[in-house]
């Protein structure tokens, strides 16, 4: 489709029975190292539409094998159902280190099966830690990138190649000159390992239960030189080593901030497996023969940016055959550390895109600055040429000021600042200063859009600067879009900014040093997040990490992995410290990362598990997840006081009149947001209970929820004005989101609520990160999307419409953009649902898209609108126009799935006529003949809607009344 407003393209259905197709194993396609036993696998059903009825799965040790009664691994047989994810494995044992072929075929409902999928792969990593024969290794502190390499001999044809590589901190691998693999700030982020010094919310000695360390692994069979005619081949192997999250230079200033080391120096673990043609095995491991020297990156820190000396570069280190100098020592081994080696199951973190800069913003004094157009997470890349020794300097900020001069304000806030500055210092040429050189950082990250290059000699020439977009690679398959600019513009916002935050776990600001995972607004942005990205893997990673760090007694961390560790007070400076004793709290006895805060840190786990299932239908997530879930309400419990709990961080990021944002609420109470989370969690641990058959357990936790309920409406309702506690708007909508408002109640306190915002805050948001993720789950809900498009679309303080009236491409950590705060964070990020579920009208209705739901709510608002959703059983897509009483709908609709369309009549409306393609479907006189032929199976009027029921397939339907446009 041509038009801005639609979506790219509706998928034509294939003919034919049920096929499975995008077949993944562990979540992903293809992995390389599934160290599980029992991986789950994953396929979407595709054809004519109609349900899925039975499967049966094959797993082979090769292809030819991958038949009924052949297949030597598992069959599983034929298995009744229409489950699509989480089919775990149950064959024959598998061993670590092999390639195993699967494929799966589909029953329909006419009881006939499909064809066999094109067959997928897995591969096993290294089932047991025993099987790592690798050593860690290191070069001596204070070395700030070493480099570290060996030679190996290969005495044979290469049939087949593996590496698998860990470090603490970040590596990037070297082969034969070439460098292996395209991850960069590789592996993610986890706990490493046991820190003497830890210690939990009352400063006590804690120790977290599951400290990991990643694994990657790639396939180097085209990079290992393999022996020919009897004689070996050698080869050579090295490392380039930084700091990231595990140590780091002697600036990093007061701990916790920007994070507290856990070691003094990077390190690193490689084992190489290679098979011969001859099926001889060879194994290559890093140990104490390999050797270490400087490299020429002399500075690296993730926050603060990188300094690469090319003078000191040495050509061929990484080469067989390289005769190093004096400079080139033996490595020291590491005692391994407490964590865990996992295989890496999740997308790595890539360069994703380069932007050329757009313009030129100001250039004087030898400071050229330079506009990308847009706010972006990553580093920037350079092409310059000049004499040896001169430095090219490359400060990165995401606003100038009205002279043009970069404004680094919002990443060097007093708090937590980050230099954002990269400095190359060029190589030269004997071949003359006019020789190109092209540069870019290995190990630090930057949030930006613009960025100031200065040269140190004027005989420097900068020919070109790019922007590099760096994060987790996950798929991006959502789309939306609409006919109101305004929202457009603020969906672009959000997408941009909840992509800088995928940095191997959800990251929280991208440009000043708190980069940290934050607990808190994941929870409650997470539908947000899985509209328009497919990212299990992503999300699983990170619970696995809150699940490492959860404490015995079930208390969670503020922010995860632990960066931050040590009393907040010893790190804040003294403007701070005045600030925040003025507001009554003692810093003094709060440490990092066990706070008091369990509306944040307690609500997030539950909230991104129950969510998962909810996109996914996997309930081996909610298996793999409900005991920590059930530990953690323990905790919860044992902090409240007759179902109150008192303590926690409230409506954060709260507008004030004077355009700023309060840390802490002022308008609605601690106590009530802390205690409504109580009752969340206990609801989606009920709930979790109930779906995995823990039917005892249900029916505890709802008695528990039941009494928050009753405790919450005696301490903070009102039932005279319909209001909870001060009545603010986040008070009205966590109550009525979160499920505490009883049924009778219920309009007055909805009423209560939009009178809140249209009259007493004049028709704008007065809501911090929670209570803003609570007004677009209930306006909606309530019949109120207008009043939620009013909110979004206002151009005054505060609101997204603001941000984007002063500029930004992402979103502000504040609603007023205080110039000491992000300019790059995904906290409030709450209106993604609200534009599928009520612009475009997208919704799911059951767990996994078995069933949708499709109801645009503002047809008299706009023209037009889309959506695209990748779901686990295909893309759903709506797509709406309207104009002169006509609404037409392109809908595409997963084969196995069933949508309920609710298009939307006014009150007037006259003889409404249905129609889907050109046959008639329905009148106000019923469901018209032959309409279940065109895929409907139902259709009815309820109140100011036709509500129809379609199966899978594409469906084009035309509504056409008089006065639907109101």
């Amino acid at each position: 489709m041509t038009n801005s407003h639609h979506v790219n393209e509706i998928h034509p259905v294939p003919s034919g029975p049920l096929e499975a197709v995008r077949l993944r194993s562990q979540h992903l396609a293809d992995p390389l190292a599934v160290d599980t036993a029992h991986p789950v696998f994953s396929w979407v059903p595709t054809g004519p539409g109609g349900d899925q009825t039975a499967y049966q799965l094959l797993v082979a040790g090769d292809p030819e094998s991958l038949t009924p009664g052949g297949a030597d691994l598992w069959d599983s047989g034929r298995v009744a159902g229409d489950q699509v994810n989480g089919v775990a494995y149950q064959g024959r044992p598998l061993t670590s280190g092999q390639r195993y072929w699967w494929t799966v075929r589909l029953w329909g409902a006419d009881g006939a099966p499909g064809p066999w999928a094109s067959p997928a792969t897995f591969e096993t990593g290294l089932l047991g830690q025993e099987e790592w024969h690798a050593k860690w290794i290191a070069a001596e502190a204070g070395i700030s990138s070493p480099l570290l390499r060996t030679e190996f001999e290969v005495p044979g044809r290469v049939r087949r190649a593996r590496a698998h590589v860990a470090a603490l901190g970040y590596y990037e691998m070297r082969l034969n000159g070439q460098r292996v693999g395209d991850h960069v700030l590789d592996p993610a982020p986890t706990d490493y390992d046991h820190d003497p010094g830890l210690v939990d919310g009352e400063g006590e000695a804690a120790r977290i239960t599951g400290p990991r360390v990643l694994y990657s692994t790639y396939d180097i069979t085209d990079l290992v030189v393999g022996g020919a005619d009897g004689a070996a081949a050698l080869n050579a192997v090295g490392l380039v080593l930084g700091h990231g999250w595990y140590s780091g230079e002697d600036d990093l200033g007061p701990k916790p901030f920007h994070r507290t080391p856990l070691g003094d120096r990077p390190a690193a673990l490689l084992q190489i497996e290679i098979e011969l043609d001859d099926a001889r095995r060879l194994t290559v491991v890093s140990d104490g023969d390999w050797h270490t020297a400087p490299g020429p990156v002399l500075y690296n820190d993730y926050v603060h940016g990188e300094r690469h000396d090319a003078r000191r570069e040495l050509p061929g280190w990484d080469r067989p055959g390289f005769a190093g100098g004096p400079e080139w020592r033996p490595v020291t081994v590491r005692p391994a550390p407490a964590g865990t080696l996992r295989a890496q199951l999740v997308e790595p973190i890539r360069v994703i895109e380069t932007r050329a800069a757009q313009r030129t913003v100001s250039d004087r004094d030898g400071r050229r600055v330079v506009d990308f157009g847009q706010h972006v997470s990553g580093w920037t890349r350079i092409r310059v040429s000049g004499p040896a020794g001169a430095e090219v300097t490359v400060q990165h900020a995401g606003e100038v000021d009205d002279t043009g001069a970069l404004d680094p304000s919002a990443n060097l806030a007093p708090w937590m600042p980050a230099r954002q500055t990269d400095v190359y210092v060029l190589r030269g040429s004997s071949a003359g200063a006019g020789e190109q050189e092209v540069w870019e950082p290995r190990f630090t990250l930057h949030g930006f859009r613009y960025a100031e290059v200065s040269v140190s000699d004027p005989e420097v020439t900068v020919h070109e600067i790019e922007a590099r977009v760096v994060h987790s690679d996950v798929e991006m398959p959502g789309e939306f879009h609409c006919s109101d600019e305004m929202l457009e513009r603020i969906h672009a916002n959000v997408v941009w900014s909840l992509r800088a935050s995928l940095q191997g776990f959800p990251q929280d600001a991208a440009d000043r040093a708190e980069r940290v995972g934050w607990l808190g607004d994941p929870g409650w942005t997470i539908e947000d997040y899985l509209y328009g990205f497919d990212a299990l893997g992503f999300w699983l990673k990170w619970l696995d990490d809150l699940a490492g760090a959860q404490l015995p007694n079930g208390r969670f961390p503020i922010v995860c992995p632990i960066a931050w560790r040590g009393r907040l007070a010893d790190s804040l400076p003294e403007e701070i410290l005045d600030q925040m004793d003025e507001e009554g709290e003692d810093f003094t006895k709060i440490f990092w990362p066990y706070m008091d805060k369990p509306d944040f840190t307690m609500s997030t786990y539950p909230s991104i598990v129950w969510n998962l299932y909810r996109f996914y239908g996997d309930r081996s997530i909610l298996q793999a997840h409900y005991g920590r879930m059930r530990r953690g309400l323990d905790f919860m419990r044992s902090r409240a006081d007759d179902f109150i709990i008192e303590e926690g961080w409230g409506d954060h990021m709260e507008p004030q009149p004077d355009g700023t944002c309060s840390i802490d609420p002022k308008r609605t109470p601690i106590a009530l947001t802390s205690t409504a989370w109580f009752h969340a969690v206990a609801t989606m641990v009920a709930d979790t209970a109930e779906t995995i058959g823990a039917h005892g357990d249900a029916i505890r936790y709802r008695e528990l929820a039941e009494s928050i309920r009753t405790a919450f409406n005696k301490r903070f309702f009102d039932p005279a004005t319909g209001r909870y506690a001060t009545g603010s708007q986040t008070a009205q909508a966590l109550s009525l989101w979160l499920g505490l408002v009883p049924a009778e109640h219920r309009d007055r306190v909805v009423r209560a609520l939009i009178e809140e915002i249209r009259d007493r805050d004049g028709g704008r948001l007065n809501t911090g990160t929670m209570g803003t993720a609570a007004l677009q789950h209930v306006l909606s809900e309530v019949g109120a999307a207008d009043v939620m498009y009013e909110i979004a679309t206002q151009p005054a303080y505060p609101g997204w419409a603001y941000q984007v009236a002063n500029g930004a491409t992402t979103l502000w950590e504040t609603w007023g953009g205080d110039m000491h705060y992000s300019r790059n964070m995904k906290l409030m990020a709450s209106i993604e649902k609200f534009l599928y579920n009520d612009v475009a009208g997208l919704a799911p209705a059951a767990p996994g898209w078995r069933r949708i739901k499709v109801k645009p709510a503002l047809t008299h608002r706009m023209t037009a609108a889309s959506a695209r959703v990748r779901t686990v059983r295909g893309d759903a897509v709506v797509d709406w126009r309207a104009e002169d009483g006509v609404l037409r709908m392109d809908l595409e609709v997963p084969a196995t799935s069933v949508a309920e369309v609710w298009l939307p009549l006014s009150s007037h409306a006259e003889t409404p006529v249905l129609t889907a393609g050109e046959d008639l479907v329905w009148t106000p006189d019923g469901l018209a003949d032959g309409a279940r032929s065109r895929g409907v199976r139902s259709a009815r009027r309820a109140a100011e809607h036709v509500v129809i029921e379609v199966a899978g397939g594409l469906h084009t339907l035309t509504l056409t009344t008089k006065g639907v446009r109101r």
